[in-house]
């Protein structure tokens, strides 16, 4: 049993190399040693390597509580969530000392969107292991998801002081501070996270995220920069470079990234969009490139509503002798936005205006009333509705 609990210590605590150096010394030493198979078995299911894991347990009962963890953990990956909870439940009913089990239930329930059960289950393994990093970040995240912040905030602290290096820690509370609008602490943490852990893309996308938010565009543009090198191949990545490189009114840089995702087939809704504008901020402007572009962009993401938006704002500034129809495909892709947001104001007021200029003001005069019946109108729009009223009348 003390060896059981050394290997669960140290597979919580993410010591992997190290728990797997004692567990192949130890069956050196002992080639029957259940312990040893079991946690070999634990690293071959964390690594994703099944067959591994599966020839570990060969000739193990089925009813060894180690063995059930393991056959937990790969129902886990294989997508059986009801499997895996009710092994980790067994575990747990048969040896309730076992971390582990109470925190695989809560990990599972935390998934299935079931929080207050998920924090039971969390708070049993935090009680039970209270130096594995894991469990606190996990418990944290649930308390945020109830808006228990400072428990939350408690928990996701004593996960990067047990462990440094986990970069989810970092992630998690940024974005915690920054909805709180802790800008500068939230800034603080994903840099001193990515001095631990240098050129992380996931630490480096946060960083530019929160820069971007406290209108830092050089220090943003830098973390793009380095998040596009260290990740040449990410859609992602590439395309929040264009998105920055637009910004910053560099089009051709911006138009060469879009362009070159698109030639590998990586084109996403966000590089076509900043295709789009940069497009049509460039003189002369090359409307079939830009209606090209944002028409992609409105495939590439089917519940956006900007994309849609956009190019039927731009259509309904083609003369129609230059493009015959314009103002009825301006139409059809504007009520297209409307259905993908009904609540947001801009699709409902331009496609009053493409009804207006259609001549069809009765359309046009119910679609800005219904506009200004919104709750909460911003004054912007409140004030472009009752002008298109009173120039319909």
């Amino acid at each position: 049993m003390a060896e059981t609990a050394r290997y669960d210590a140290l597979l919580a605590a993410g010591e992997l190399d190290q728990a797997r150096r004692e567990a192949e010394a130890a069956l050196k030493r002992d080639a029957s040693d259940l312990a040893a198979r079991v946690a070999l078995a634990r690293l071959a299911a964390f690594d994703g390597n099944e067959a591994q894991a599966e020839s570990w347990l060969l000739g193990l009962s089925a009813e060894e509580p180690g063995v059930q963890l393991v056959r937990a953990a790969l129902l886990t990956r294989r997508g059986d969530a009801a499997g895996a909870l009710a092994l980790y439940r067994k575990v747990a009913k048969a040896q309730p000392q076992r971390a582990e089990a109470w925190f695989g239930q809560g990990y599972l329930l935390a998934e299935a969107g079931d929080n207050a059960a998920a924090q039971s289950a969390l708070e049993r393994a935090v009680k039970l292991a209270p130096d594995a990093g894991i469990h606190h970040f996990h418990l944290g995240r649930v308390l945020f998801a109830q808006e228990k912040l400072k428990d939350g905030f408690h928990h996701l602290q004593e996960s990067l002081r047990l462990n440094p290096r986990h970069g989810p820690s970092y992630l998690v509370l940024a974005v915690a501070l920054q909805a709180g609008g802790e800008l500068e602490a939230a800034e603080e943490l994903l840099t001193t996270g990515l001095k631990v852990l240098p050129d992380d893309p996931y630490l480096l996308n946060g960083l530019c995220n929160v820069l971007l938010a406290r209108g830092n565009l050089p220090g943003a543009v830098k973390a793009a920069e380095t998040l596009a090198r260290v990740e040449p191949d990410s859609p992602a990545a590439q395309g929040n470079l264009a998105r920055l490189r637009l910004a910053q009114g560099r089009l051709p840089e911006a138009l060469e990234l879009c362009r070159k995702l698109a030639s590998r087939g990586q084109a996403t809704a966000q590089s076509r969009m900043v295709e789009g504008m940069a497009l049509e901020a460039t003189e002369p402007v090359d409307i079939p490139a830009a209606l090209s572009a944002w028409r992609e962009a409105v495939k590439l993401s089917p519940d956006d509503w900007a994309p849609a938006n956009n190019l039927g704002n731009l259509l309904m500034r083609i003369p129609e002798d230059e493009l015959p129809g314009a103002g009825q495909q301006a139409l059809e892709v504007l009520e297209e936005a409307h259905r993908r947001a009904p609540e947001r104001p801009e699709p409902r007021l331009n496609l009053a205006v493409v009804h207006a200029r259609l001549g069809e003001k009765d359309r046009a005069k119910a679609l800005a009333r219904e506009l200004l019946a919104l709750p909460r109108l911003a004054p912007e729009w409140r004030e472009q509705a009752e002008r298109l009223i009173q120039a319909l009348a």
